[in-house]
């Protein structure tokens, strides 16, 4: 069981490995400009959410609406002549008692989006990943038939190659979707089923169970942006180190693991009511 366990993470790590390895030579030069910044702040909001982001998270979604209700009376008062400054007032308040109240629903719809992220991301692994190396196969130019009737493959012209590489984000997703709906044309009605259940039973578990699905969902986001976060880092200012991560995944495992479980049981105490709020929720 132990190395299953072992092979089934070293797998994960090297396909991980080869998409960001993809994402690396295909995206823009700009796009990692700026790695290191987001990398330092990602790992502040991921440290952030996994400790608090269940205890403060009806603080935030109310001052949310609050700071929406605001920007949007401003606009309607400067399209009017009513002043800004009272129609920002007037709609942050009414805009926030509506977020206060319907924290429930925004809980929900919060715990639906990373379940169908997290569902959603399995699928890709399981389904999508597989294709990359077999999509940037296809990238060869193929060669006519040669005159004992084998055919061949050439290396893309430099014009080619330069087209190849300045290919937006989207254009390069939706030519990659492409090519594995070529492959499996179940995928696509596959992804929308799953993601479709996952976000209906994000929904319900997050109005129904409020408070576990808070403390689990922020507890494993908080996990992902801090050990994809870390993992950045490392890959920026300590390829060695990250090189060995790679070479050993069970110990990212287990830290990654490690850190959800502290973080979980963190949120847990934290948002346990106190006697005195049980006494008043019962009246």
């Amino acid at each position: 069981m132990m190395i299953e366990t072992v092979d089934t993470m070293a797998e994960f790590s090297t396909k991980l490995e080869q998409l960001r390895m993809f994402l690396v030579q295909h995206l823009p030069t700009e796009t990692f400009a700026n790695a290191v910044p987001v990398a330092i702040l990602v790992l502040i909001v991921g440290i952030a959410i996994s400790v608090l982001g269940a205890k403060l998270a009806r603080i935030g979604v109310t001052a949310g609406f609050v700071g929406l209700g605001a920007f949007a009376g401003y606009r309607f008062g400067l399209h009017t002549e009513f002043p800004p400054p009272l129609c920002a007032l007037v709609a942050a308040g009414m805009i926030g008692v509506i977020g206060h109240l319907t924290f429930r629903l925004w809980v929900g719809a919060a715990v639906a989006v990373v379940l169908a992220s997290l569902a959603l991301g399995t699928f890709s692994y399981e389904k999508l990943l597989p294709h990359v190396t077999e999509f940037e196969n296809t990238q060869m130019v193929a060669m006519p038939a040669s005159a004992g009737g084998s055919a061949g493959f050439a290396v893309p012209t430099p014009d080619e190659q330069q087209a190849y590489l300045k290919r937006s984000p989207r254009e390069l997703a939706t030519q990659f979707w492409d090519y594995a709906n070529l492959q499996d044309v179940t995928i696509e009605r596959r992804a929308q089923a799953i993601g479709l259940a996952a976000l209906v039973t994000g929904l319900f578990l997050g109005v129904v169970a409020v408070r576990w699905a808070l403390v689990i969902s922020t507890s494993l986001l908080g996990t992902v942006l801090v050990a994809g976060s870390v993992g950045a880092l490392f890959a920026s200012f300590y390829p060695p180190s990250y090189q060995s991560f790679l070479s050993h995944p069970a110990v990212g495992g287990m830290a990654a693991g490690l850190f959800m479980l502290t973080s979980l049981s963190l949120q847990a105490m934290l948002t346990r009511k106190t006697p005195d709020e049980c006494k008043e929720s019962g009246k």
